[in-house]
């Protein structure tokens, strides 16, 4: 509660209420004719039966504390009014501007005796300052009880879409009517068809209050998860994708609701590919342009083994030189015997490439030229950027051998 100090109303000479001889009574019809003035449309009669216990319970704080520091009376009727506000489904700034009309009706009915006991200016000055201050503390305690009947609701709404998001989320699939029924709850409408982004868990409070309701956000495993309807997509993606700043969000396929969890999990699986860099700085990674890469990590523990095997005879070379090896291998790989386009790639001399062409030769034998090796070679080095933070790069039997046949000076 406000200290006393900082309570004008309190250091008022209590003798101004004798000199004035306020009617409660006619104040408080005068506060509320003045809050009737200022609407468009008419009071229902339980706001006004509200409003008009408020105005009785303000007024007899407000008397009973001028010129009493030691007096105290409770707040608890204004953050209550607050609660019922919120509940009720009315703004806030509706109600916070009822206080403000009151007050101005407070304030004429109440010094309208004025002139006739000769009060002087400064004291209606003082006593002005006082009572807007009064209202200005008991405004601050309805919008405390506002905040806090819309925080339970907003907790209490989440809770139901977490709930729905569940259902929604979970595999098998939930009854049909579960979910209807959840989704009522949850006050959603199921689309025929949406779309899943999945994104750190830490990105939820971005989105929550700054998507629109249509979309439903929550904690899926250790994650958020976006729920988005397929009708207005390039909207939603749009927002998503301004919100999430520096953060990136995998993207699953167009599915119909029944299949949420494989668009959920598609979506989870593409985010993790995110994290290893592989697949670009894009706000947005979308499954559809990366199938192939989620059906070969599928497993990561198996593409990892496979992928370290694969490219052993790389493993054992100085940083360096594996570098400029597995570019050539990959660009060979993709052009097979044209070292003119090859070198064009690499932006090196065509001796450059058979060059390095010779000692990949070396090193992985005739690998290189075996179809079904190059097709090995080739899927190893799509998944090994995806995969190779889960192994750790060890020099493998014979490493020495390879390292010596290169030159130390290979460009």
């Amino acid at each position: 509660m406000t200290t006393p100090s900082a309570q004008p109303w309190r250091r008022l000479d209590a003798s101004v209420l004798t000199r004035l001889e306020p009617d409660t009574a006619a104040i408080a019809s005068a506060a509320l004719d003045q809050v009737r003035a200022g609407l468009r449309t008419p009071l229902d009669h339980r706001t006004a039966a509200n409003l008009q216990t408020t105005l009785d319970v303000a007024l007899s704080a407000f008397f009973s504390e001028i010129g009493h520091p030691d007096v105290t009376t409770d707040r608890e009727v204004y953050r209550a009014q607050g609660r019922a506000q919120h509940t009720a489904g009315r703004s806030l700034e509706e109600m916070l501007g009822f206080y403000q009309s009151a007050a101005l009706g407070v304030w004429r009915q109440l010094t309208s005796a004025a002139p006739a006991v000769d009060l002087p200016t400064q004291a209606i000055v003082e006593l002005g300052e006082a009572l807007f201050a009064f209202i200005a503390e008991l405004s601050a305690a309805a919008a405390d009880g506002y905040a806090e009947a819309r925080s339970q609701a907003a907790r209490a709404g989440q809770a139901r879409r977490d709930r729905l998001l569940g259902l929604l989320l979970t595999e098998p699939a939930a009854a049909r009517d579960v979910l209807d029924d959840a989704a009522s709850q949850a006050a959603w409408v199921p689309p025929d068809r949406l779309v899943i982004a999945v994104t750190s868990a830490d990105v939820a409070p971005r989105l929550l209050d700054r998507m629109p309701g249509r979309v439903l956000i929550g904690r899926h495993d250790d994650l958020t998860a976006v729920v988005m309807p397929a009708d207005r997509l390039e909207w939603y993606l749009g927002r998503l994708r301004d919100l999430l700043g520096r953060d990136q969000a995998g993207v699953g396929p167009v599915v119909p609701l029944r299949s949420a969890a494989l668009g959920a999990r598609r979506a989870s699986a593409l985010w993790r590919l995110t994290r290893t860099g592989a697949l670009g700085e894009s706000a947005l990674v979308h499954t559809t342009d990366h199938r192939i890469d989620l059906l070969l990590t599928a497993d990561p523990e198996l593409a990892a083994e496979f992928a370290k095997d694969v490219l052993a005879p790389l493993a054992g070379l100085p940083e360096p030189a594996r570098q400029r090896l597995t570019a050539t291998l990959a660009a060979w790989l993709a052009r097979p015997d044209q070292p003119q386009a090859i070198g064009v790639e690499l932006h090196v001399h065509v001796q450059t490439v058979r060059y390095r062409i010779r000692q990949l030769r070396t090193l992985f034998g005739g690998t290189i030229d075996d179809p079904a090796g190059r097709f090995a070679l080739a899927t190893a080095l799509r998944i090994d950027p995806h995969v190779s933070s889960l192994v750790s790069r060890e020099p493998t039997k014979g490493s020495a051998r390879d390292v010596h046949a290169l030159r130390p000076d290979d460009r």
